[in-house]
């Protein structure tokens, strides 16, 4: 059986709210909450969901930016977390990260040459020239050139400065990358461009993403594989090309009649009521049960687990024992 590349298990990310009154007791928000998942090598995988459910909080802890409170990474069967210092500064050249702003990611008082240039420096990759000349190749890897070496951010597009930011990201020659993302400060126009450049990158540099985003369309158009996130918790994981034929999580469903289609007068939306629940104030049950049209009292009661319904498609909602849970959850 294929190994992941990286596997996330039970991973787990609070944080300490601050209190109202020196007598309360300390509470806690879990922005990511006991979730697992598997990356394999070569692929793409899409992590959506509304804004504040804990994609990009996931795509940091992955990347050690900042520290799980509970859980383990696997990378290539090693935990992350037990990295001594040299061995975690090594493996920073195999992960690198693409974040969503390009006009903030880049140091505006440095030039791209530096940009390039430094992490090769931190990491002790070749002479002075050989770097050069690889900050050259990777410039135009990424569709830039030479001519770009002593310009400043402020002097490029929001698109030439992604395409730098990318550039940075590929330039150690990793094997993982995490796009948190990684287009949605761009045009469309520009979005489709930065898109193709990421799969010809992927297959030169035989690279694995992790793309984080909340536009749907873009995610069906570039990931194998999506997972479906919901204040904090992965309610369904499915490959790409099932998503529009057989979502199962009704939050899933909602998320994904939203996509506009040409016959948009044919289309079935969900439109989702009740309140969302503040991840400080579940306490017990399924996280979408206020919001879920569906909802039953186990709901309320149970906190359902990610179970396999078929090859690749997985799926958290009490539903799923139900007989009629195939109609009865149909768009």
């Amino acid at each position: 059986m294929k190994e992941p590349i990286i596997e996330v298990k039970e991973l787990t990310k609070q944080y300490k709210i601050n209190r109202k009154h020196f007598w309360a007791k300390d509470t806690f928000v879990k922005a990511v909450n006991h979730i697992s998942l598997q990356l394999y090598s070569g692929e793409t995988f899409g992590l959506v969901g509304e804004s504040g459910c804990g994609k990009s909080t996931t795509g940091q802890v992955i990347l050690q930016l900042i520290k799980q409170t509970s859980g383990k990474i696997i990378y290539k069967g090693e935990d992350v977390s037990q990295f001594s210092a040299k061995r975690l500064k090594n493996w920073r050249r195999e992960v690198q990260i693409v974040f969503q702003d390009p006009y903030s990611s880049l140091n505006p008082k440095k030039t791209i040459q530096w940009t390039l240039n430094e992490p090769l420096e931190i990491h002790n990759i070749g002479t002075k020239e050989s770097r050069k000349a690889l900050i050259i190749k990777t410039l135009e890897d990424v569709g830039l050139d030479a001519n770009y070496l002593n310009r400043m951010p402020h002097e490029l597009s929001g698109g030439q400065r992604q395409r730098v930011a990318i550039a940075s990201a590929i330039i150690l020659n990793p094997e993982f990358i995490v796009i948190d993302e990684g287009v949605s400060a761009l045009d469309v126009s520009v979005q489709a461009q930065i898109l193709n450049l990421l799969k010809e990158l992927q297959k030169k540099y035989q690279l694995t993403y992790l793309f984080i985003s909340h536009d749907l369309n873009v995610i069906q158009y570039f990931c194998d594989r999506i997972a479906v996130m919901y204040l904090g918790e992965i309610v369904e994981v499915v490959k790409t090309d099932e998503v529009g034929l057989m979502p199962q999580h009704p939050y899933a469903q909602a998320l994904f009649s939203s996509i506009p289609h040409m016959n948009d007068d044919d289309q079935k939306k969900v439109v989702l009521k009740g309140d969302i629940l503040s991840p400080n104030e579940l306490q017990s049950g399924c996280a979408f049960q206020t919001r879920c049209p569906l909802a039953m009292e186990v709901c309320k009661q149970e906190k359902p687990e990610l179970k396999s319904i078929a090859e690749n498609h997985v799926v958290s909602c009490h539903l799923k024992e139900e007989e009629s849970y195939e109609n009865r959850c149909a768009i």
